[in-house]
């Protein structure tokens, strides 16, 4: 069980600050989440990398530029027809899914009254997942993307498969409708009570728990062109 750190990670936090600020604004626009920004600060701007432009920086097609309210066809299903677990979500998420994340475990860490999962059979199936992108915003990258993963296989031998679904692109201003973009599979192990997986980078998925009947991942990833990003996922 991880121990909740009470000093917030101030150089981070200034990072993600106006990323989720400009993403509250654009959401309450197009009408995915109606919440009030709550936090404010700067962002430091660096370089940026040469091969990142609109797309995710771990797909591999670009998506469309967002212009209205998309409307979105529900997905084809990458879930196994029988799943160990109740939990399994096909739901496409939203910011508000995550606030648990961006508001109190980046932060703070894992709440001390949640009970670890320390195997895989409970965790095969669907989840919601979120990607920060650049979170001290070292790469004048800072993103924030919104996607479906589902979890199958075995301890030595599993898989996820990423269902693209949007991306915000704070330097820009910019949010991406990305559902049209092809899957993405990457393939690792259970170890230590956690899970690794290579593809298009390495996500390191480091802490599986339950609290509140739903289910919570956080981890980080390695993207190819080098840029840090950090992961969470919530079910359902």
């Amino acid at each position: 069980m991880a121990n909740r750190n009470t000093s917030p990670a101030g150089k981070r936090k200034r990072g993600l600050i106006i990323g989720l600020i400009v993403v509250n604004l654009l959401m309450l626009v197009v009408g995915i989440i109606t919440i009030p920004p709550n936090l404010h600060g700067a962002v430091k701007k660096a370089d940026p990398p040469v091969a990142i432009e609109s797309a995710s920086p771990i797909a591999t097609q670009k998506p469309e530029p967002v212009n209205v309210s998309p409307q979105v066809d529900t997905p084809e299903s990458h879930v196994p027809e029988a799943l160990p677990v109740d939990l399994s979500t096909e739901e496409r998420p939203d910011l508000e899914d995550f606030l648990w994340y961006t508001e109190d475990v980046l932060y703070n860490g894992v709440p001390s009254d949640a009970n670890t999962i320390g195997n895989m059979s409970k965790l095969t199936g669907g989840w919601k997942a979120l990607i920060l992108y650049d979170p001290n915003n070292e790469f004048d990258s800072n993103a924030i993307e919104f996607l479906n993963i589902d979890l199958a296989g075995t301890e030595d031998n599993l898989s996820l498969t990423f269902d693209w679904y949007s991306i915000f692109w704070a330097n820009k201003g910019e949010s991406f409708d990305e559902t049209a973009m092809e899957d993405t599979v990457f393939l690792g192990k259970w170890e230590n009570g956690g899970l690794w997986a290579s593809g298009a980078g390495t996500i390191h998925l480091t802490q599986f728990y339950e609290l509140n009947r739903k289910q919570y991942a956080v981890g980080t990833m390695d993207t190819p062109d080098g840029i840090p990003a950090l992961v969470a996922l919530v079910r359902p």
